[in-house]
Formats: C-alpha cells, sequence, structure tokens
C-alpha cells in the first residue's frame, strides 16, 4: 500500500508593520532635513548678513535725537520757505522800488535755482516730513527686530542655528532608530532646548514685529523715493547756493549794504531765513546721509523683503515639539 505524503505547508507572514521606533526616528530625521531645506529655500544665508547690515545702519538714524534733528531741520526750511514767500519777497520788493510780481520775475529771470527751490520746498518738506514721521512711527518695532535672535548675537548667527539645529535632529533621529535609550534621551534635551530657547528668547513676537516692519516700509521703501528725495536734496542745494552766492550779495549791493550789513539786516527782520541759510550746510550734509543710508541698503532690503520670519520661527517651535514628542513616545515605549 502506497503512503502519499502531502507537501509541506508553507507560512505566509504578513509585512512588519514599522515600529514607533522606526517612525519617531524617521519623523525625526525629516524634521531636520525641513529645518535645513527651509534655510537654503528662504535664502537665509544671505538674508542674515542683508538684515544685519541694514539694521546697523539704520541704527544711527532711528534714535530719538536723531529723528527729532530731522524733523527740526524740515521745520526750519519749511518756515523759512514761507517767510521767504509772504514776507521777505515783498519787503525786498518794496526796498528795491518793485511790485511783488516784478521782484518774483527778477528772481525767475536771473536766480533759477532759487525760484524752483523756493516754489518745490512745500513739497520737499511735506515729501521728508511724512518720510520721518513714518521711520518715528516703526521705532518700536525696529527695536524688537534688531533683537533676532538676541541683543549680543547677529542675526548672522540665524541661518547657522536653524541649519545646526537640523543637523542634531537628523542625528537624533538616527539614534532613535537604535536600540537603547540614548536617542529618545537627545530628541527629548533638543526638542525641549527648541522650545525654551525659541519662547525665552520671545523670537516669536520679534519675527512678527520683522514682518510687520517688512509690510510697512514696502510703500515707501523704493528706488523711486531714493531718486525723488535726491533731486530734492539737489534742488534745495542749488537753491541754497544761488542765494548765499549770488542773489544775496546782489541785493546787497542794489540795496548800498555790505554782506555782513545784509547777514544782520536779515537776521533782525527775517529770522527763519537766516537762520535757514546759515544751518543749511549741515542740514543738507545730515540730509545726504539720511538718503545715502536708504539708497546704500536697498539691495539689502530687497534680499530681505520676499522673506517672512513667523512662519520659520514658528516652523522651529513645531519641529521642536515633534522631536520631543517623539523622544519621549520612544523612552516610555522601550524602556
Amino acid at each position: 500500500m502506497t503512503t502519499v505524503t502531502s507537501p509541506p505547508e508553507t507560512k505566509t507572514h504578513a509585512p512588519r508593520k514599522p515600529t514607533l521606533r522606526y517612525i519617531a526616528g524617521v519623523v525625526t530625521i525629516l524634521v531636520g532635513i525641513v529645518f535645513i531645506a527651509a534655510t537654503f529655500i528662504n535664502n537665509l544665508f544671505a538674508v542674515g548678513p542683508a538684515f544685519e547690515e541694514m539694521i546697523d545702519d539704520f541704527r544711527p538714524v532711528l534714535t530719538d535725537a536723531s529723528l527729532a534733528t530731522a524733523n527740526a531741520d524740515i521745520d526750519a526750511l519749511a518756515a523759512a520757505g514761507t517767510e521767504f514767500q509772504t514776507t521777505v519777497a515783498p519787503a525786498m520788493a518794496q526796498a528795491l522800488g518793485m511790485t511783488t510780481d516784478e521782484f518774483s520775475a527778477m528772481v525767475q529771470a536771473n536766480y533759477p535755482a532759487v525760484a524752483q527751490g523756493m516754489a518745490a520746498l512745500p513739497e520737499i518738506t511735506a515729501t521728508f516730513s511724512g518720510l520721518v514721521d513714518t521711520l518715528d512711527s516703526q521705532q518700536e518695532l525696529f527695536a524688537s527686530a534688531d533683537a533676532i535672535p538676541t541683543d549680543d548675537l547677529p542675526a548672522t548667527t540665524v541661518p547657522w542655528i536653524i541649519t545646526i539645529s537640523g543637523i542634531l535632529a537628523i542625528a537624533a533621529g538616527a539614534l532613535l532608530l537604535m536600540p537603547g535609550r540614548i536617542g529618545s534621551v537627545f530628541a527629548i534635551v533638543l526638542g525641549a532646548l527648541l522650545l525654551i530657547v525659541t519662547f525665552a528668547l520671545n523670537l516669536p513676537q520679534k519675527a512678527s514685529d520683522a514682518d510687520q516692519l517688512n509690510e510697512n516700509l514696502q510703500p515707501i521703501y523704493t528706488q523711486e523715493l531714493i531718486d525723488g528725495a535726491t533731486t530734492a536734496l539737489n534742488t534745495v542745494a542749488a537753491m541754497g547756493d544761488e542765494m548765499q552766492n549770488a542773489m544775496l550779495p546782489a541785493l546787497a549791493q542794489q540795496l548800498g549794504m555790505d554782506q555782513d550789513q545784509l547777514n544782520a539786516f536779515l537776521g533782525e527782520n527775517f529770522p527763519a531765513t537766516a537762520a535757514a541759510m546759515q544751518n543749511m550746510p549741515a542740514s543738507l550734509e545730515r540730509f545726504d546721509g539720511f538718503v545715502a543710508t536708504f539708497s546704500t541698503n536697498l539691495d539689502n532690503y530687497e534680499t530681505i523683503q520676499p522673506v517672512s520670519f513667523s512662519p520659520i520661527i514658528w516652523m522651529m517651535v513645531v519641529g521642536g515639539a515633534i522631536i520631543l514628542i517623539a523622544g519621549g513616545v520612544v523612552l516610555a515605549v522601550y524602556r
């Protein structure tokens, strides 16, 4: 009798599901990759130096003393323009035996820079006054942004901090994949540090303030603004130069005065004009520096302008929380 032997049963094994350790390790590695990728996607190694250079240059401009001086210069120039139109021109016309219209025509014909400057002065002073007021209103936001990441650490450290955090997160993820507790402890410490440091340094608020400052500057910080301000300064400088070196000496001669007598006459009867003429070289130098700060940092601002800092900081917060939770889960499950 022949016995038939059945073939041995073949056992099939269902594919093993990833363990919590595996999931935690992979997720932590992905967080690290996101940190590093965000640094390069946002061009932070260029943004950091641009931000720091711009902040350094604007810091002296945005002091209370500097803004107060700028406002005083603008007020003095505006007062001189008003006084010239309403008081100086009529008085000089009378002294020269002219009507006001005749005096204005003479100035237009012989001293075109003075005529052009006086005509443009109301718009020029209003433009500069608006610019200074805008900067004044941004002082608090600027001070907050200036402290990124701290008062003692420059903004150039931010991309390095994020990149190194990403590398450490990748290392923590790799350690989580290995047996033992070192990976989970390392992940917990790293995640906790990211959260503690971010909030201890108040980085979410600083980033929000930097973004708000960026948004508020967008309407004014343009090449058009810089070109207009440069043209305005050239107009005022030409007016002052022609008035001081051509118009006033000629008027002094026509009135039978020497230069010192005319200066004394102006100071006594037209104090705003006299003060503006005396202070104009220093005022123009200050405004030149003001405009130069905007001009030299336009490239820096254009580098910074597309970047939003708040999402980057909250990425760090969420990433830190994920790393902390991943380490805690692995430590709890695989004791």
